[in-house]
């Protein structure tokens, strides 16, 4: 007996999927994909940026603590100190001397006011091969360290007052508080035009800060002003919500905080 015919659609799919179907097919998966792939990209990057804002609130306690147990704020480390706090040898307003790694010069002065995190002096993780604290992108370069700066200020004869053991101490509350002009924080908008000295028109966010703490988010790369402007060296920094140029994310200490902690350690009264 005649097997009968299956019927047209089974023959189809018994021969095998067409090229056109095929395609279709894969189409619909790459649909799907990227319909399920972008947001979780952008909630991976949403994740690392938070934990990056937590590494950095982080950062800002230990120095905080670190202050607390040392009577001074640490020095930022240099490219070349593997992570450890970097000194001058000397205190003359234009020459450092040979830079003393790890070891604390009684002049208080930083061989890098803009340098990286002391993550092997504050004993902070995670780090790279070199000991440099690394934000939550990671990756082992060096840019993707995290940075810190610190204000360099006097008061009278009391030089670089902040990173100077007892410095706040021998200044006194009163005179570190006179200080109109530490490390500037403003909003996003900079260009090049406003002076280094100060935000400009540019809404100011602080202008006392001791110190600023910095990891430049995803995008390494300074295209535009806001972002050049953290890398500068200058006392200005800016600061705002992530943008297509700019994705920084920075914070910053308070004066107010790091006096109050010290006098309750018995540290400055």
């Amino acid at each position: 007996m005649q097997t009968p015919l299956l019927p047209s659609p089974v023959r189809r799919i018994a021969r095998g999927l067409s090229l056109v179907e095929v395609a279709v097919v894969l189409l619909i998966l790459a649909i799907l994909v990227a319909a399920v792939g972008f947001p979780l990209a952008a909630h991976v990057e949403a994740r690392r940026s938070q934990e990056t804002q937590r590494h950095l609130e982080l950062v800002k306690e230990a120095i905080y603590g670190f202050a607390i147990a040392n009577g001074r704020l640490p020095c930022p480390a240099s490219a070349s100190s593997s992570a450890q706090e970097s000194f001058c040898t000397n205190d003359s307003p234009t020459i450092c001397g040979a830079e003393r790694v790890g070891i604390y010069s009684a002049n208080g002065r930083c061989f890098a006011r803009d340098g990286f995190v002391p993550a092997r002096t504050l004993a902070l993780t995670p780090v790279d091969s070199q000991g440099y604290l690394q934000d939550a992108w990671a990756g082992g370069t060096t840019a993707r360290r995290v940075r810190y700066a610190i204000s360099a200020a006097s008061v009278g004869t009391t030089t670089n007052v902040l990173t100077r053991t007892d410095g706040i101490r021998t200044a006194t509350m009163g005179g570190v508080s006179g200080l109109s002009n530490l490390i500037y924080v403003c909003a996003t908008g900079l260009t090049t035009s406003p002076p280094t000295a100060n935000c400009g028109t540019v809404f100011e966010l602080t202008k006392m800060a001791p110190f600023v703490v910095y990891s430049p988010g995803k995008d390494t790369l300074a295209t535009q002003f806001d972002s050049a402007n953290n890398r500068n060296g200058d006392i200005v920094y800016t600061s705002g919500a992530a943008t297509a140029t700019f994705d920084d994310l920075v914070t910053w200490g308070s004066l107010n905080v790091l006096c109050g902690r010290m006098v309750q350690a018995g540290r400055l009264s």
